[in-house]
């Protein structure tokens, strides 16, 4: 359950990204959409793997935003961070073996 509200929400927000390049400034969007990924980020856990090209997309457009402010892209860098830290760990859970590529 907790997995499909994470992927519904993380859709509604892949629905609001064209539309940030309509405003003259969107700051208060992106800060409120990167506080969201802030939070759902411990809630991924194993479904890192099904959710990377969303979660990356949301960061990659968030960041190539020329509203995004320079502690915003601060904190998308870190969230991308967390995030591929999140993905890594799913990905030695089902292959021990694999390791990390960092």
């Amino acid at each position: 359950m907790t997995f499909e509200l994470i992927a519904a929400f993380l859709s509604i927000i892949e629905e609001v990204l064209p539309l940030l390049g309509v405003g003259t400034n969107n700051t208060a969007l992106i800060t409120t959409i990167i506080n969201a990924l802030k939070k759902l980020l411990p809630l991924i856990g194993n479904e890192a793997a099904v959710l990377y090209k969303t979660i990356k997309g949301i960061i990659q457009a968030l960041t190539a935003d020329p509203s995004t402010t320079s502690e915003q892209l601060a904190a998308l860098r870190e969230i991308d961070a967390q995030y591929d830290a999140a993905f890594e760990a799913a990905a030695a859970a089902v292959d021990p073996d694999a390791g990390g590529t960092s």
